[in-house]
């Protein structure tokens, strides 16, 4: 998971905030959430896959990371199960009004997002199912209706989301079928572009939120947005203004576990740090590199292939795959230093 993917999951936790985005987003403005009824749920999604199993050294680990991604129900077999995780589920708990709400926060595009959202939502669908069952020997008088399921994706790019939005986009339908592919089930996702939002729809800081990153893709524009609207700026919450930094990548990643963000107001000073020519190109620190070393390190003992490595980090597979091959030419001491040194002069 990426910082600002993980920045959007701490920002919108707060229930009034989370309310006033799916309103905004989803609602068209109208104060259908509210703040008070709203409750975090949080399920894994078991995904069901089958591959070698692993051996003896990896199956003893106790490396979190292989332990919370991966659980292996038989080991003989190869039969096992991938959990993950949405980044917000709130339950909207309210007489006539209960809904599930499901957000994801995206810094780059997702190819496979409409079949990430299918399956997390069929796996929501059948969870409920499974909990309405009646108990042993005693018959369920109703049957119950489900509960909806509402999903925004809140892309964070630079670039426009060209991605795919349904199912049907990503299929390759055989032409003699196409005159039929009405009768093919489609699944669409809906991809919230934080750079094209109508502020006046929402009534927290997001608003403001939205009201500067309207501006954030022509560098100049944005410059001159907040050198006339700077008071404003420093007058929004603590929260927003390190949101807000980190969107702007106004951040330096240290280690793995900790990300040093600049004041938006400090950093800025009406010289945009992000437009800098040496700063353009987003993640090419050191921190960020270092740190996808070791991932990708950790993940490629575990025998996943690249596209599985880009697919839950959410990278491309123009960043990770160079770096997998440099990993795999260093193996198996996979060190960090001299993966650096020879990645550096060649990242994107």
């Amino acid at each position: 998971m990426g910082v600002k993917d993980y920045s959007f999951i701490e920002y919108n936790k707060d229930p009034v905030r989370f309310a006033d985005f799916m309103n905004g987003t989803v609602f068209r403005g109208e104060r259908i959430v509210q703040a008070d009824y709203l409750r975090e749920i949080q399920r894994k999604k078991r995904l069901l896959y089958r591959e070698e199993p692993l051996d003896e050294s990896v199956q003893k680990t106790n490396d979190p990371d292989t332990k919370d991604d991966m659980k292996r129900e038989n080991s003989k077999t190869g039969m096992g199960y991938l959990e993950r995780e949405r980044d917000t589920l709130m339950y909207h708990d309210k007489e006539n009004a209960r809904v599930y709400l499901a957000c994801e926060g995206m810094a780059q595009p997702d190819y496979n997002m409409p079949l990430r959202e299918f399956t997390y939502d069929g796996v929501e669908y059948s969870e409920q199912l499974k909990n309405r069952k009646p108990e042993k020997g005693k018959k369920m008088k109703t049957v119950r209706p489900l509960i909806p399921v509402f999903h925004q994706v809140l892309y964070m790019g630079e670039k426009r989301w060209l991605s795919k939005h349904t199912l049907k986009e990503m299929m390759n339908i055989p032409e003699e079928f196409e005159e039929f592919q009405d009768f093919l089930p489609d699944y669409r996702t809906y991809v919230t572009d934080i750079h094209e939002q109508t502020p006046d729809l929402f009534q927290t800081e997001w608003r403001d939120i939205f009201r500067l990153m309207n501006h954030s893709r022509k560098s100049e524009e944005l410059k001159k947005y907040v050198e006339e609207h700077k008071e404003e700026i420093q007058g929004l919450s603590q929260d927003t203004r390190i949101f807000l930094a980190i969107l702007l990548d106004q951040y330096v990643i240290v280690n793995e576990n900790e990300v040093e963000v600049k004041d938006v107001c400090e950093a800025w000073n009406g010289a945009m740090l992000l437009y800098r020519e040496e700063g353009k190109a987003e993640g090419r620190t050191e921190g960020r590199l270092r740190m996808l070393i070791r991932q990708i390190s950790r993940k490629l003992i575990r025998n996943k292939s690249p596209e599985l490595i880009a697919e839950e980090l959410e990278e491309t597979m123009d960043v990770v795959l160079p770096i997998c091959e440099a990993v795999k030419k260093y193996a198996p001491d996979y060190d960090c230093d001299r993966i650096y040194e020879y990645l550096s002069g060649n990242f994107h």
